[in-house]
């Protein structure tokens, strides 16, 4: 065998499990940083004790972990359907850690919401939602789109072909369209909840 390609192979077999590593350590990051997240926001909202601090934080943490646990069940029951196989865990693993590109695009609406000058320079970053606080439900629905929402469309795509072995297009389709299924939801809900109906 020729020892100069035993060498590519090597590296690539090598590269799986430490990425996955790094997965397990911003996952950690993720989870601290959104539980620090909650305990700010609960404490600026006026939440008693710390105890019942901690509690609420945790309560939301979870919450989120819950809600990555069910987008990565439903891209792995997708594929599957599909006759392909996506590794639960890895991938849950990895979307929980993509969550910290949610969480600095909530930083930045924090630093929008304390300096009102900056926000339509960060709303192209993290969303015109930063300069449309009382906008109508589509607008609500969809005001989270800026770059930091695109980064995070095609880094989840992206994880989605490593852990099936595809090329990136089919699934970066599957997860735009996941993305505006959810939105158009959102925007439904929103207006029926406002006593309105959207297909009028």
């Amino acid at each position: 065998m020729d020892s100069s390609a035993a060498i590519p192979c090597a590296s690539a077999a090598s590269a799986g499990p430490r990425l996955h590593r790094l997965h397990v350590f911003l996952l950690v990051v993720a989870l601290l940083s959104w539980w620090e997240a909650a305990w700010r926001q609960g404490a600026a909202l006026g939440a008693g004790q710390h105890l019942n601090l901690a509690f609420a934080a945790t309560i939301m943490v979870t919450a989120r972990l819950a809600a990555s646990a069910c987008e990565a069940l439903a891209y792995v029951l997708w594929w599957r359907t599909r006759g392909a196989r996506l590794p639960y865990v890895r991938f849950l693993v990895a979307l929980v850690a993509l969550s910290l590109v949610d969480r600095f695009a909530l930083s930045l609406g924090g630093l929008a919401e304390r300096t009102p000058a900056l926000a339509g320079w960060l709303a192209p970053i993290a969303g015109l939602q930063l300069v449309g606080r009382h906008a109508s439900a589509l607008a609500t629905s969809f005001g989270s789109f800026g770059l930091l929402t695109l980064a995070r469309l095609v880094v989840t795509a992206w994880l989605q072909a490593e852990g099936l072995g595809r090329r990136l297009g089919g699934p970066l389709l599957v997860t735009v369209a996941a993305w505006l299924v959810t939105r158009v939801a959102l925007w439904w809900t929103l207006d029926l909840l406002r006593g309105m109906s959207p297909v009028r």
